[in-house]
């Protein structure tokens, strides 16, 4: 594998949200969590790389945000083979 620590998918989490916030459409992570139904706590541990993106959280993403599950499911699987190799 040629991987150089890749990126969690929490991160691309908190780009996008960094970006609504630049736009004027902040949302925070409590309202966030609340919009797709899980703990702010999880959602916050996704965010801040502590914990696994999961599919079913990709996909309430995308129907909260518009973030692409599909990328957020790749960059996951990359850091967790990343780790997983390390």
């Amino acid at each position: 594998m040629n991987m150089h620590n890749p990126a969690h998918a929490g991160q691309l989490i908190a780009e996008w949200l960094e970006g609504l916030k630049e736009n004027g459409q902040a949302v925070s992570i409590t309202q966030l969590a609340e919009r797709i139904q899980m703990t702010r706590t999880m959602l916050s541990r996704i965010i801040h790389g502590k914990a696994a993106l999961t599919a079913d959280v990709a996909l309430r993403l995308e129907a909260a945000l518009g973030i692409s599950s599909d990328l957020l499911m790749r960059v996951q699987v990359k850091h967790d083979l990343w780790i997983a190799a390390h």
